[in-house]
């Protein structure tokens, strides 16, 4: 009988020997694992490349999307300057961070970890100096049992402070009672886990050399000499020749300790774990480069990424920081925070051209507002300020006098 597969390591030994059931798992454990219990936690998580894909893809989205204060005037809304709020939204949230870096950190701590938290930080005066993203991991929720109120404990190297929810903004990645988050690795933990030890087995397959471990048999008593004999071959063929071959005589028989990657369907493992986490984040596959859409697929699922989401994260966000950012008088006054995610279809010009073109052609933007977002100057003679509809383009007046 020709072996072509050789055992590598240091190999089962030949003398028999009865394993108790823990020493069985920890042999196990130890032949196609790590030796380490498989707990899906983030350190785990990050080294795998679709749940560290929809991390990236998921911050920088948010990091990207400018948010900025509005007043409702009527049924007309327009732009307030607030220099102090703009410093923070558009500049510089605090002396270390930008706004894009300051999002993209609130977005992480939700992913991993349920809700993302932002220390609105105030003066005595009660206005806005900072804004500081605090890490979840360091937090403790407490609630007050007499008041009933729930109070945030954070302690950060040291620092240790306490925070009541009016002081800080949340981001929950998913939540059931809007005080504690839930996370991708508490909703998809069996998918992590799956694909963690679906990569620690074909680590340890290739580090094995793409060779399979096993027991050789023998149909009659041997001598400890004749069992050494048949030990000391096969630990010759743990070489780094992956294409040893092993000859059994005397009627030994080999049985493989394990499945080849094809049997356990390796790779189809991998990509059902892709298309898992596409479900539990709501990230196209494409995106997580898997896939055979055409483009116009993918352009539409770009899309549908956006609104359906990203855009609830916005809209989220828009509501926690309208409540918690501007003064009580400002808030009576109608200013509002509001995010601007159009800022993500500024990389697919086809896209950004057709909405455009139905902007104004359905008088929502004027010439001049589009050219504005693609950091034009406007149409020279104040021509571009009119409002246009689809009636050959003319301006909403001319269309207007001549149906009267």
């Amino acid at each position: 009988m020709i072996l072509d597969r050789a055992i590598n390591g240091p190999r089962a030994s030949m003398e028999t020997r009865t394993l108790s059931q823990e020493e069985l798992g920890r042999f196990l454990k130890n032949l196609f694992l790590t030796g380490e219990d498989v707990e899906p936690g983030q350190r785990a998580a990050e080294r795998l490349s679709p749940v560290a894909a929809a991390h990236r893809i998921l911050s920088n989205s948010f990091g990207l999307i400018p948010f900025g204060t509005y007043v409702k005037d009527g049924d007309a809304r327009r732009a307030v300057h607030d220099p102090a709020l703009d410093r923070l939204l558009k500049v510089r949230p605090n002396e270390r961070m930008s706004p894009f870096l300051c999002q993209k950190l609130i977005m992480s701590n939700a992913f991993w970890h349920g809700f993302g938290a932002c220390w609105n930080r105030r003066d005595g005066a009660g206005r806005l100096v900072a804004r500081i993203p605090l890490p979840t991991e360091c937090c403790t929720i407490r609630k007050d049992l007499e008041s009933g109120h729930y109070w945030y404990d954070y302690n950060v190297d040291g620092w240790q402070r306490t925070f009541a929810p009016y002081e800080l903004s949340f981001l929950f990645f998913e939540t059931y009672d809007g005080i504690r988050g839930r996370g991708l690795l508490d909703l998809a933990r069996e998918t992590v886990a799956m694909d963690t030890m679906a990569q620690r087995f074909g680590k340890k397959f290739y580090q094995n050399g793409a060779r399979l471990s096993g027991i050789v048999e023998i149909n009659s008593d041997a001598s400890p000499e004749t069992r050494q004999k048949v030990k000391s071959q096969f630990q010759a063929y743990a070489t780094d020749d992956a294409f040893a071959v092993a000859v059994l005589d005397h009627d030994m028989k080999f049985t493989p300790l394990g499945i080849s990657q094809s049997d356990a369907q390796f790779i189809e493992t991998r990509k059902f774990s892709v298309e898992e986490i596409s479900r539990f984040t709501g990230i196209p596959k494409h995106m997580l480069q898997t896939g055979k859409e055409s483009y116009d697929s993918n352009a539409q699922q770009r899309l549908n990424y956006v609104t359906d989401t990203l855009l609830p994260y916005v809209v989220q966000w828009e509501s926690e920081d309208s409540y918690k950012l501007p003064l009580p008088q400002e808030r009576d006054a109608g200013v509002y925070v509001h995010g601007n995610v159009e800022a993500l279809l500024r990389a697919d010009p086809t896209t950004r051209a057709n909405f455009y073109e139905k902007m104004i052609q359905n008088s929502v933007f004027n010439p001049d507002e589009c050219r504005a977002k693609e950091e034009k100057n406007p149409i020279p003679g104040g021509w571009g300020k009119r409002f246009l509809v689809t009636k050959n383009l003319g301006s909403l007046e001319s269309v207007l006098n001549s149906t009267v």
